[in-house]
């Protein structure tokens, strides 16, 4: 039994030197030469020459063989062929099968099963199947090409490491980065440091990511972001596809348009970067920058498109507005950027200084310089300001036109079915009189530093006062009446501005 197991152990360790054998076997020579009195180190092999060295068959015009030190050095048209997995051709050889590491240069080509590189030396070690190119080289992939001016190839995994001045160029982009790992069969880019992704559509930058040159598919981390002609989408973490022009970016989105003087930022957005067209889902918040003011925009979905003739900022459920002097509430509201006009749906609130307004819906309009201009309020608006927590005047009718200047009210007008009541105190003390109820056609207010200077009641108006004392609550308030305290408003916008 011993000797039956001494027999296998031998038999294998016989296996294993042949499949690593440290001798290099000569397969043809046309001629060889021999000058034992000069050269006596090397055989001199001329013409058709081609050696062997464990699995790899190499050839060559001539060659230096030193049978001593197992070494070979090949000249002209030399071939290194590793199975049917890897070709490297060059100019001249080195190869000393003690390390297995062949050195080729002049016009040197390594060829896989899906590129071919370029360059003028590679340092090859066949045990390991591992080429390092110290000079400029140049990848061959399908359509594209690959420049470095330095870096290594693993054949195993066809990945090559690029650590210097990487660029790919295609007919369809370009890229350019410092450190780079490349997978042939893939067709797949990994970037682990400051890149740069150029196409006529958009500039990408990452300092993290990967982008797949056959898909067209990507994504991004580490100060990533997509920069069209006006607008730059930043994220935490950037999928995109360049094929369908759709991509998705996730945390601590912000999207910029410098045209249009908006921010919009998120936790989550969708984009179409050849429509222009975004989608912000969860707490998004927008900024609309005005020479005099900024807004700021609330709610749990925004749409953006910034298309010609059509430029449009949307949002939907939950909207909230605040500027310094102006706040609003709305379940819906479009901005059309081409027309500078504002409109809230679902029976908007809109406070502005000391007044609560509300309507089923309101258009706003801004003038050059996006500052308001102009307001419409209808159907069923009511103007409301408050006296004390008990009482409040109102005013309210079919139409209410409000006019600003300097982003303040200037005048109101309203009309159609128009009624106001107002509640009457003494100048002196102070103390509630009454309350006058007036109807008519037609209410013009005009404001001086946002106070009520002047009331104006157009055609027959029809006015009743009634004294404090005697007021019934229910006449106390206009139909419709609605109050809509504030403050919890502006605590929770608050946080959302103080926060981006």
């Amino acid at each position: 039994m011993k000797f039956l197991l001494n027999i296998l152990l031998l038999a294998l360790c016989v296996c294993v030197n042949a499949q690593t054998s440290k001798r290099i076997e000569i397969i043809n020579a046309d001629s060889t030469i021999a000058n034992t009195i000069n050269h006596p180190e090397y055989l001199r092999l001329l013409n058709n020459v081609v050696f062997k060295h464990n699995s790899t068959t190499m050839s060559c015009d001539s060659a230096y063989h030193y049978s001593e030190l197992n070494k070979i050095e090949a000249f002209g048209d030399v071939i290194i062929q590793q199975g049917d997995s890897l070709r490297l051709t060059g100019n001249k050889l080195r190869y000393l099968s003690d390390n297995n590491i062949a050195v080729i240069t002049g016009k040197v080509k390594l060829i896989d099963k899906y590129m071919t590189l370029e360059t003028e030396k590679i340092i090859y070690n066949l045990n390991e199947n591992i080429g390092v190119y110290p000079s400029n080289g140049k990848i061959i992939d399908d359509s594209k090409s690959i420049y470095s001016v330095r870096g290594e190839y693993h054949a195993s995994t066809y990945n090559f490491i690029f650590t210097d001045s990487v660029k790919i160029i295609d007919k369809e982009y370009q890229v350019f980065t410092d450190n780079m790992i490349y997978n042939t069969k893939s067709e797949t880019s990994f970037f682990f440091g400051p890149s740069i992704i150029v196409s006529e559509e958009n500039k990408i930058f990452c300092e993290n990511g990967w982008y797949n040159t056959n898909t067209l598919q990507s994504k991004f981390f580490n100060n990533a972001y997509i920069q069209s002609d006006s607008q730059i989408l930043k994220g935490d973490s950037i999928f995109y596809d360049q094929n369908k022009q759709y991509g998705k970016a996730s945390q601590n989105v912000h999207l910029i348009d410098s045209i249009n003087n908006i921010e919009i930022f998120g936790d989550q957005a969708e984009f179409f970067i050849r429509k222009d067209f975004y989608i912000f889902t969860k707490e998004p918040l927008a900024k609309i920058i005005q020479e005099e003011d900024t807004t700021f925009i609330s709610a749990n979905n925004f749409l953006y498109h910034n298309l010609e003739n059509d430029e449009k900022l949307i949002a939907f459920n939950n909207v909230e507005i605040y500027q310094h002097n102006m706040q609003a509430k709305c379940d819906s509201f479009s901005y059309d950027l081409e027309y500078s006009k504002i409109e809230l749906f679902d029976n908007p609130t809109l406070w502005v200084d000391e007044f609560q307004i509300n309507s089923d819906s309101m258009k706003v309009f801004l003038d050059e310089d996006e500052n308001l201009k102009s307001m419409i309020c209808s159907p069923n608006p009511m103007i409301i300001s408050k006296v004390d927590s008990f009482n409040y005047n109102q005013l309210a009718g079919s139409i209410m036109k409000i006019y600003f200047n300097e982003n303040t009210i200037s005048t109101i007008r309203i009309e159609g079915n128009s009624q106001s009541l107002f509640v009457i105190s003494d100048e002196k003390t102070n103390d509630k009189i009454g309350f006058n109820a007036t109807k008519c056609s037609e209410i013009s207010l005009y404001f001086k530093e946002n106070k009520i200077e002047s009331i104006n009641y157009n055609i027959k108006p029809n006015s009743t006062i009634t004294p404090y004392d005697e007021i019934k609550e229910k006449d106390k308030y206009l139909d419709g009446f609605i109050w809509k305290e504030l403050d919890q408003q502006r605590i929770k916008l608050k946080y959302l501005i103080d926060n981006k």
